[in-house]
């Protein structure tokens, strides 16, 4: 895909007034709440959400009657975070909490009814999810057989009008939703669940304000789950990161001192690159408790062996990542895979939980949208794929899916988004998939232009870079929605070229401007993986972001060399 730039045009003079403006912030009461966002005004009223009521009802009565009670979270960055968060609290309630994570590979994504029958066994009467449950019809219904009733959280697209099964259902995005905001993330919705039980029954002992401490976990998720840092995600992942700051979480502590992150200038960054992939990792490499202990851990010695160990889980996993890499470029060489518009490939040894970061990899090296399976155990083959930002994948498996050739449906299950999903399949059907894919592709829709045009922000100069970047740290936290402006500046000399990481995979350049100069960085290049390639005394325009290094000096992390 060829990319172009276009600058934008200066609605104002000024650097940050210009930045707000293009963000749709327009005037001073606006742009106030926006730079310095508040707890109590950034909160909307919890009991807005449908269900919310009864669902506090509900588990009141769970703490009268000295119930059981299972927080049955999701196992990623933002079903773990929640899930430990509600688990917490629900403790401060004194309930007796079992904190359920499922196994993504044994048990797959959502509510199961082998762990159901286990909750059951345990003697739980009510079970609360955490960044799942709308589409989970089947199996609430098989769990209210066995006794427990199900609240559900979760912030996913309500697909069914039908009523719900739940107890409640407590989802911005129910079409009869009063809320305002339905961007939250599954934490953030369990968070509002916190919030209304602290209206009705603040625990005793349980001081004003003291919840605000939770909002470490809260605003992980929120970070790591790509929901839009607007509205009331910008103030949950603003406090959150004041909160993480404080370093009162043991484990998350002793994870940033492990990876040499200090907590007092911690950013978005450090969050979304570092601690959420390692959250993910563990669930990946089918450890999803690690992480849980990581974040609920209050002793500081298993806080530096939990640490440690999802440190080693996320080297594994990199490893994992790596190898399959390298297989599936050695069996593309020189075969007649090579000329196929998509890569379809796998193998039963291959762990699906790292297929997606795979499928992205291979994205970027060929271009090409990429299906990839493997298989954990059973028959059942799962999947992960990636676009090349052309193709829906999607509708391109929807359209394999009753491919004209041979007979019924490919996939037992599908889903997602235009640019990521995941399926399955049986074993026995995993010959057609290559077939029915490209098939699907010769006859799909194609968009004739994949050129992509990018808005830069600003043209600035290397001298200005200092007075930038403090202009714009009270833009952050940065991410969707409000994602780190984008600055272009020309005619800059390359002085010197360094490649650094334990494969040299990343490229440091040192560049100079009209006597200014100024260091660059940019992860996973090479000097040919630009439109231009970087070579030493070259005159070239940079696009990029301004940041800060290690040191805490501004540098420009690489987007492009046009």
């Amino acid at each position: 895909m060829t990319k172009t730039y276009r600058l934008r045009e200066r609605a104002h003079d000024d650097l940050l007034q210009d930045l707000l403006l293009a963000r749709g912030v327009v005037g001073a009461e606006a742009a106030e709440l926006f730079l310095s966002p508040e707890y109590e005004s950034g909160s909307h009223d919890p009991f807005l959400l449908a269900d919310m009521e009864v669902a506090v009802e509900r588990i009141l009565a769970a703490q009268k009657n000295a119930e059981r009670v299972a927080v049955w979270s999701d196992y990623d960055c933002d079903g773990i975070p929640g899930g430990v968060m509600l688990a917490d609290f629900l403790r401060e309630l004194k309930l007796a909490v079992t904190h359920y994570i499922p196994h993504r590979h044994t048990e797959g994504y959502g509510l199961n009814k082998e762990g159901i029958d286990a909750l059951a066994e345990q003697g739980v009467t009510l079970i609360i999810t955490i960044d799942l449950g709308t589409t989970e019809h089947e199996n609430i219904v098989y769990a209210k057989t066995k006794g427990i009733e199900v609240i559900v959280t979760d912030h996913h697209i309500v697909q069914d009008e039908a009523p719900h099964p739940a107890f409640a259902l407590i989802n911005p995005k129910r079409p009869d939703s009063h809320y305002p905001f339905d961007g939250l993330c599954g934490a953030g919705v369990a968070w509002k669940l916190v919030q209304a039980l602290l209206v009705q029954n603040r625990p005793e002992g349980f001081t004003e304000g003291q919840e605000k401490w939770y909002l470490d976990l809260v605003g992980i998720a929120t970070l790591c789950d790509m929901v839009p840092l607007v509205g009331e995600n910008r103030m949950l992942a603003h406090f959150g990161l004041r909160v993480m700051r404080k370093g009162r979480r043991p484990g998350l502590a002793a994870l940033l001192k492990l990876l040499r992150i200090k907590l007092e200038t911690l950013t978005e960054d450090d969050i979304g690159f570092m601690i959420g992939p390692r959250i993910n990792a563990a669930s990946r490499m089918d450890s999803p408790s690690v992480a849980a202990r990581l974040l609920a851990t209050t002793n500081a010695e298993e806080a530096r062996e939990v640490a440690y160990t999802l440190n080693k889980i996320n080297d594994e996993r990199k490893g994992a990542v790596a190898v399959i890499v390298k297989e599936v470029n050695k069996r593309l060489l020189g075969s007649d895979l090579s000329e196929s518009p998509l890569i379809v490939m796998g193998n039963p040894k291959w762990r699906p939980g790292v297929l997606g970061l795979v499928a992205s990899s291979l994205v970027g090296t060929h271009g090409k949208s990429v299906f990839l399976w493997g298989r954990e155990g059973g028959e059942v083959i799962r999947g992960s794929c990636r676009s090349d930002g052309v193709i829906n994948v999607v509708s391109l498996m929807s359209l394999a899916n009753t491919s004209l050739r041979g007979a019924g449906d490919l996939f037992d299950h599908f889903g997602g988004h235009f640019a990521s999903g995941g399926f399955s399949l049986s074993e026995e059907r995993v010959h057609e998939l290559a077939a029915k894919l490209n098939d699907a592709y010769a006859r799909a829709e194609h968009t004739e232009d994949t050129t992509k045009e990018i808005i830069v922000d600003r043209q600035s100069e290397l001298a200005e870079l200092s007075f930038a970047l403090k202009r714009l740290e009270r833009l952050a936290p940065f991410g969707v929605g409000n994602e780190r402006p984008l600055f272009l500046f020309s005619h800059v000399a390359i002085q010197n070229i360094r490649t650094f990481g334990k494969a040299n995979d990343h490229l440091e350049l040192s560049l100079e401007q009209n006597g200014a100069r100024a260091g660059s960085i940019a992860f996973f290049a090479t000097p040919l993986s630009f439109q231009k390639q970087c070579v030493v005394g070259d005159h070239v325009d940079v696009v990029g972001h301004i940041e800060r290094d290690w040191r805490g000096n501004p540098r420009i992390r690489i987007v492009d060399i046009v």
